[in-house]
């Protein structure tokens, strides 16, 4: 693959966008340049995806999303010294993508999953690292005499377990970006959830019998929040309310001292007596709706999500971020997740397989440039858009193969019940937490499905007819050219 000139890149991706004077915020995240534009008419889409390097553009609200692929990180610094701007702050307005005044349900909930999206983001990689540190602890305890008993294992177990328990205090820390907080308050307010005095009362209620406690007489409901994101993201939307609030009726010489007392102190009674429960509660109820689904037809749960993922999922980028929480809390409360990471395995391991075979087949040069690393990008990171905008929206039947093939992994994981014992198993170098002592067939229940998608996608790439066009616009949706002929 050629070596791109990012700085070059970077100037012709600011000069498309209005300049300098029009950005309002630089972001990114695994495989997107977010900008945040004072005016979004001005950013040239056309010409945007024109450039060498650039999947596909995506309009989020107020934010145009430039999709790059692997490439982020080396395109973000450059991009951060041609425009001037230093980025890597997430968007501080609550803006879910409901800036055209659009209130339809419809719209409401794709905008409450953008937002989750948002929010969830920037907190990823950390669930990364406890998958990784997870599978360290396998594979160590499995082939390298790692002794459970030893502090190394526990400093190892504690790391890998981490990132669960204090996932409040991280999206506390996110959510007060997305709501103009105070980060340090959101952050403290998350840290009274978890505290070892609260969940003291927690246990001693459930010893007791008792499911409520009193905070100044009023009713308060024991409950923990580890590893829960709900209940935090509600408070601290209240908290942004409640500052706002405070800033106009405290006076400013008395402010710096007494704001922040009274924030947390109106904060802990809200939080502690209604939005805490509150988010807690649907929390149980979705993990209750998925248990449902799981014990009258377990085959369903994840082609279902995957079915819509795409199809109407399409038009709701990274909606799938917003389902984290139904993993954290599966590993939470079941030791492993059959849902979220499963779903996901479709998702990266069969467009990572489709971009390979195209690889193979394609005679387009650039096809082969865009193709080789988006399957490396897919199979070995778990990273999936690069194929999806590079190669998928491009050639719609490949689309097709690819949502069959994935459909059929996800049917063929949902019957089996393949699980994922730590976050990231979704892709091949993380094919050791599907192994569990308890559980080590389940390693080749997900080999099969692997093996499976192979033969699907290789088939559905090499007998069907496409031609993978240099001059066509990447990043569009598919359409009904799907049943066009050729």
């Amino acid at each position: 693959m050629a070596k791109l000139d990012y700085k070059a890149m970077s100037q012709s991706i600011l000069d498309n966008v209005g300049g300098t004077e029009n950005l309002a915020n630089v972001n990114h995240c695994a495989t997107r340049l977010r900008l945040k534009l004072k005016d979004p008419e001005k950013a040239n889409k056309a010409e945007l995806k024109k450039l060498d390097g650039v999947l596909g553009v995506e309009v989020a609200g107020e934010e145009t999303q430039i999709i790059v692929g692997q490439i982020i990180e080396d395109l973000f610094f450059a991009f951060e010294k041609v425009s001037g701007v230093k980025g890597g702050v997430v968007d501080e307005n609550l803006d879910p993508g409901l800036s055209n005044g659009n209130k339809s349900p419809l719209a409401l909930f794709l905008g409450f999953l953008q937002l989750m999206a948002g929010i969830m983001s920037p907190v990823i990689p950390t669930l990364i690292i406890a998958g990784f540190f997870s599978l360290i602890l396998t594979l160590g305890t499995t082939f390298f005499g790692l002794d459970s008993t030893t502090s190394t294992y526990t400093i190892l177990f504690n790391i890998s377990q981490a990132p669960f328990y204090f996932l409040p205090i991280m999206v506390a820390y996110t959510s007060a970006k997305k709501f103009n907080v105070e980060p340090p308050m959101a952050m403290l307010l998350a840290g009274i959830l978890l505290y070892p005095g609260w969940e003291a009362l927690v246990s001693a209620g459930a010893e007791a019998g008792e499911t409520f406690t009193s905070y100044f007489g009023i009713p308060i409901y024991l409950c923990t929040y580890g590893s829960s994101v709900i209940p935090i993201v509600l408070s601290v939307w209240i908290m942004s309310k409640v500052d706002g609030l405070l800033k106009r009726i405290i006076p400013h010489t008395i402010r710096y001292f007494l704001k922040p007392v009274c924030l947390i102190f109106i904060m802990s009674i809200i939080t502690l007596s209604i939005t805490g429960p509150l988010g807690y509660l649907i929390t149980d109820y979705i993990a209750a709706g998925i248990n449902f689904i799981r014990e009258t037809a377990p085959w369903l749960t994840v082609p279902a999500i995957y079915l819509f993922s795409m199809t109407l999922g399409v038009f709701c980028p990274g909606f799938h971020l917003a389902l984290i929480p139904i993993a954290t809390a599966n590993f939470a409360t079941l030791g492993y997740d059959d849902v979220i990471n499963i779903w996901f395995f479709s998702g990266t391991t069969v467009p990572g397989f489709t971009a390979l075979w195209f690889s193979l087949k394609t005679k387009s040069v650039k096809g082969r440039n865009v193709g080789i690393p988006a399957a490396i990008s897919a199979l070995f990171g778990g990273i999936s858009e690069p194929t999806t905008y590079g190669i998928l929206y491009k050639v719609p039947i490949l689309y097709i193969v690819n949502t069959v093939a994935g459909f059929i992994l996800a049917l063929y994981n949902g019957i089996v019940g393949t699980k994922a014992y730590a976050y990231g198993a979704y892709y091949l170098t993380n094919l050791p937490l599907f192994y569990s002592d308890a559980d080590p067939g389940n390693l080749y229940k997900a080999l099969i499905g692997i093996g499976i998608v192979a033969v699907i996608t290789f088939v559905g790439v090499m007998f069907t007819k496409w031609e993978y066009s240099e001059d066509d616009e990447a990043g569009t949706l598919p359409t009904m050219s799907f049943f066009k002929k050729k």
